[in-house]
């Protein structure tokens, strides 16, 4: 009974505190949603970016042009030795009559071109190899392999589309977007930190005849800390609350704009936060409550020790 009374007790005087010191908890909590928002836009560009950089890694390949009139033996010789090699995720061959049909597919419409390709007594086209890579930094080994002289002397022309630019520049941007984001996060929280230690002095400045008085009477400390630690928490919690808000509308907003850019496809940014939502949760709560708590605690204590 005397532990319910006690709770009961310390919640109460949590609630005046947070009502007492309202616009200062406002600028608290302001300050707060700021640092988790800090926090979630920059995982939010990290995700981005990083499918991005797939993206493009995933249009990079080695298309090789056979000589339309390469034995089918060849053909298999430099397919199969290019699976073969650990550098290669995924080797494609298109027969010379494949190779016609899509020609015809992609010209159903063009009278012209296919009339003239109805005159030619045979097949104008060579098969057609495309390699792709499990990493960047494979293909010029795999370029290098193309040159192996069992099929080499059949091989038209090949092109290598390589978009390592591209990739580089993306990499640097989010480098750059990270540098920039962790700088922004250390500002929040060291304002976090100043502004919820500043508000709890002030409430134990307002409070500090009250809280004479309960010390007079025998009330312990962590009887008059908890309160005010208490209402800290709550500021933290109904930040995480508010800015979790803000996420998923922004997220909202963002993603089918975003798959623009990504020709239709996920841009990994509403996927990414679906996908560890509780871990994010836990992981951004324990931390936004654990830096409100601490700074709460030490200014109280600071006062306590006067």
């Amino acid at each position: 009974m005397f532990a319910i009374t006690t709770t009961g007790r310390i919640i109460s005087f949590a609630w005046k505190n947070f009502t007492r010191n309202a616009w200062i908890g406002l600028a608290t909590l302001l300050v707060l949603i700021l640092s988790i928002l800090s926090v979630n836009i920059l995982l939010g560009v990290n995700a981005v970016s990083d499918a991005a950089m797939k993206a493009l890694e995933d249009k990079i390949d080695i298309s090789v042009y056979f000589k339309p009139e390469t034995p089918v033996l060849v053909l298999d010789t430099a397919r199969s030795y290019m699976a073969s090699l650990p550098q290669s995720q995924e080797v494609d061959m298109r027969l010379p009559e494949a190779v016609l049909e899509d020609f015809k597919t992609r010209h159903k419409d063009d009278e012209k071109v296919l009339a003239a390709l109805a005159e030619l007594d045979q097949n104008p086209f060579g098969a057609t190899m495309t390699v792709k890579a499990h990493n960047t930094g494979d293909y010029p080994f795999l370029v290098e392999a193309l040159q192996n002289p069992q099929f080499a002397f059949a091989i038209e022309t090949k092109t290598y589309d390589d978009n390592s630019v591209a990739i580089s520049r993306v990499q640097h941007i989010a480098e750059s977007v990270r540098l920039f984001g962790i700088i922004l996060i250390a500002i929040f929280a060291l304002f976090s930190i100043l502004i919820v230690y500043n508000s709890i002095r002030i409430a134990v400045y307002t409070q500090r005849e009250e809280l004479g008085i309960m010390r007079l009477v025998g009330a312990s400390n962590l009887f008059v800390k908890a309160p005010l630690v208490l209402s800290g928490a709550v500021q933290a919690l109904l930040a995480m609350f508010l800015s979790a808000g803000a996420v998923v509308l922004m997220v909202a907003f963002l993603d089918p704009k975003l798959k623009i850019f990504f020709d239709g496809s996920d841009p990994g940014l509403q996927s990414y936060f679906m996908d560890n939502f509780v871990l994010l949760a836990g992981v951004q709560a324990g931390a936004i409550l654990c830096l409100v708590i601490f700074s709460s605690w030490a200014a109280t204590g600071r006062y306590l020790k006067k």
